[in-house]
This record gives C-alpha cells, structure tokens and sequence, in this order.
C-alpha cells in the first residue's frame, strides 16, 4: 500500500484505489484453504484467524474505507459464525470492477481529493466511478464512492 504522505500524484492515487478495491476480495478469498461445512445447501468456509472477528475485518477494511463503508463491507461479504469461528461463502462472488484503469484528480483541498477513475474488471465492461477520499494528516480514507448500488461489495445492505 503506497504511504498516504505522498498519495497525491496520480500513480500513487491509482494504486491506493486498487488496493482498497481488492480488500473486500483479499478477505473473502483468504477463506479458500480454511475447513468448510455445508448450510442450507450452501458451502461455507473458513475465514483465517486474521479475519476471526467483526472487529478485525473492519479494522482490515478500514485501512482504506470509512467506518460506513467498512461496515457495509462486512456485511456484504455476510459472515456467519459457526463453532467459535467465522465463514463465508464458498461460491465465487462474480465479477466486479476494482482495476483503475485510468485516473483524473477532480478537484482536491486541504481535506479532500475527489478523483474520478475507470475502473475494469466487472461484467459489463469499465465502469467510471468517483472517489472522495478525506485526509487526515498522513492518512487518505476512502469516504464516498459511487455506483454502490450496483457492486455487491458496497450495496446497501439489508442483512
């Protein structure tokens, strides 16, 4: 993860954005060699022990996403608990766009960047979606991010 001191260049915006959008993945994937049981008829795996609480996986999700965003993650990536442990589903999530592209800062302040990014990776092709990141001293966090709606990573959750 490239240091929030000096994210303010394009190239380091761009690989910032792509690690916060391969986060959700990095969790539900770790999952992949963990013990599995059946549910309902569904698989479920194993999260390791890095990822063994609510509370480290936002704190994993929150080295780049708002608390907000953090928690619709994690719901999202819909963990159950079962025998002292976390799991998630086994099945592949799909496709989502998460690979900048392409990058254009917006507009930026003392304590904001907005920048617009073409991202790849989904179904149906690259997606444009606009990014607003706060910063706070050394630190850039992702507070809004748009097209939520229609990426299963960051909808509006209802579990």
């Amino acid at each position: 993860m490239p240091s929030a001191a000096t994210a303010h260049r394009v190239s380091q915006l761009t690989s910032f954005i792509n690690y916060a959008e391969g986060l959700w993945f990095s969790v539900r994937d770790s999952a992949s060699d963990g013990q599995s049981f059946s549910f309902n008829g569904d698989e479920y795996r194993c999260l390791p022990d890095r990822f063994g609480s609510r509370e480290k996986i936002e704190a994993y999700f929150g080295r780049c996403w708002s608390k907000e965003l953090s928690r619709i993650m994690l719901c999202n990536l819909d963990p159950i608990n079962y025998q002292g442990k976390r799991y998630v589903l086994a099945d592949a999530p799909g496709p989502a766009p998460r690979k900048v592209e392409s990058l254009r800062i917006v507009s930026r302040n003392a304590s904001r960047i907005r920048v617009s990014a073409v991202l790849s990776g989904g179904g149906g092709g690259n997606k444009t979606i606009r990014y607003t990141l706060a910063r706070t001293g050394e630190r850039l966090t992702i507070i809004a991010r748009t097209d939520r709606s229609n990426d299963y990573r960051y909808a509006r959750c209802t579990s």
